[in-house]
């Protein structure tokens, strides 16, 4: 990778951050976020919850209380899954690993303690399973990039070779590939006291350290839906205020499974093939901010709110909105207080 443009700090390598919250950048997030496209980057991601499943009934449990098909999930397997409340709206997405003994479920930034009480609610007498929150035992990094996989590799040898939604898990470390951004992406999960040796090992490898700025650009160009994160960046996509299809987690549901919470709203809404509203890009001629009404372009009552904004190094002013299913096709023209723009396909392009 060509680093002559990077920060020093990100040439030389950067400690790892302290606590669970990665920095807003290590010196220059428009080379952070560029190293991404054309290399790979670093991201600390300990602010994500790590629930651990343990009991007879761990997976049995997930698949009743989610939407996608949980039973079926082999062990060294990962999948994603929607909790969604009795309405069919969003409490949280999980990434779920089947590590044999035990289930490690990822969840939303700081929303461990709350799905672990929600999960827990649901456990009746005769279920064999409990639920703990490892979010301070275990530390996250991702890994994103076209690169991502030599970098992967270099810390796990075979990584390269694991197909997406599938993990290894050899002396403590999971090395799962799923969730990419910019091309691929690796989320390493191990002991918190060892993430600063994972941190280091993976900057030697080759990969750049980037912060939240970064990452958040990169999860906005591509589309991916977040509940949680902080300030005028944080995501508002996950929330009970939408269902699972209206997020576009298509993927993240099964439709033959058997019951669950908020399957009818769900299932009826696929069937009939009407959602109310969708999740849409915004290109726009001005930047833009979370909670801003969209109109259309000829005016009326707002068609929908703006949920995740930035101004994207290679892209411009670009923005995440849910909007009314009639105004949600693309080429539409909108209009987000006084800058005009359309709706866009996702993920965004240069």
């Amino acid at each position: 990778m060509d680093t002559a443009s990077l920060p020093d700090a990100s040439r030389a390598g950067a400690g790892a951050p302290a606590g669970p919250t990665a920095p807003a950048h290590f010196g220059d997030p428009a080379a952070e976020y560029a190293a991404a496209q054309r290399g790979v980057v670093a991201v600390w991601r300990s602010l994500e919850g790590r629930l651990r499943a343990v009991g007879r009934d761990r997976l049995d449990l997930l698949h009743r209380m989610s939407t996608n098909d949980l039973v079926s999930l082999a062990v060294g397997q990962a999948r994603m899954t929607v909790l969604t409340t009795p309405i069919g709206r969003i409490v949280d997405v999980l990434w779920v690993l089947n590590r044999g003994e035990t289930v490690l479920a990822l969840t939303g930034p700081g929303r461990a303690t709350l799905v672990r009480r929600w999960l827990s609610s649901y456990i009746f007498y005769n279920d064999q399973v409990k639920f703990e929150d490892a979010t301070r035992e275990l530390g996250q990094i991702g890994l994103f990039g076209p690169g991502a996989a030599g970098v992967a590799q270099a810390l796990q040898p075979g990584a390269a070779s694991l197909p997406e939604d599938h993990f290894d898990d050899d002396a403590g470390l999971v090395v799962a590939r799923g969730r990419p951004l910019a091309g691929d992406g690796f989320t390493l999960i191990g002991p918190a006291a060892q993430l600063p040796d994972v941190w280091s090992q993976a900057l030697s490898a080759g990969a750049v350290p980037a912060g939240e700025t970064a990452y958040q650009w990169l999860r906005l160009k591509a589309g991916v839906p977040e509940g949680g994160g902080e300030g005028d960046q944080a995501g508002q996509e996950l929330t009970e205020a939408y269902i699972p299809l209206e997020a576009n987690l298509w993927h993240a549901v099964s439709f033959t499974k058997g019951c669950y919470i908020g399957q009818e709203i769900i299932a009826r809404m696929e069937s009939r093939g009407k959602l109310a509203r969708r999740l849409v890009g915004l290109r726009l001629e001005a930047p833009t901010s979370v909670g801003a009404d969209v109109h259309l372009a000829g005016g009326g009552p707002a068609t929908g709110h703006v949920t995740s904004a930035g101004v994207l190094p290679d892209c411009g002013p670009v923005a995440l909105a849910y909007l009314k299913a009639t105004a949600a096709e693309a080429g539409t023209l909108i209009r987000v207080g006084e800058a005009a723009g359309e709706v866009v396909e996702l993920p965004f392009r240069p």
